[in-house]
């Protein structure tokens, strides 16, 4: 969880800094979401119980485990990750420069 809060810190570092140099739009700088999307019968048990077990240690509050979401419904998946066959997916925030 330490890797993971260090990397969600730096996507609103690196915002602010940029902004503050005013150069975000001259380095591309995006912050959006990325996500982890279920195949198979075993990706979605493997990803969805490591959801659930963040949610346990961590608890709902948790604002990374907040800021992750399942998307459950076959169809609604498919659209988010554009993958045909997708069966559901987990998603979280990102950002690329």
């Amino acid at each position: 969880m330490d890797l993971i809060a260090h990397e969600n810190a730096h996507l609103g570092a690196f915002d602010r800094l940029l902004a503050e140099e005013g150069i975000a739009e001259e380095v591309c700088f995006g912050l959006d979401e990325t996500f982890d999307a279920c195949m198979s019968d075993e990706a979605e048990e493997r990803l969805r119980g490591n959801l659930e077990q963040m949610r346990r240690d961590h608890g709902d509050a948790h604002p990374i485990v907040k800021s992750c979401r399942l998307i459950e419904d076959h169809k609604e998946a498919e659209e988010f990750t554009q993958m045909k066959g997708c069966r559901a997916a987990i998603v979280h925030p990102a950002g690329q420069m």
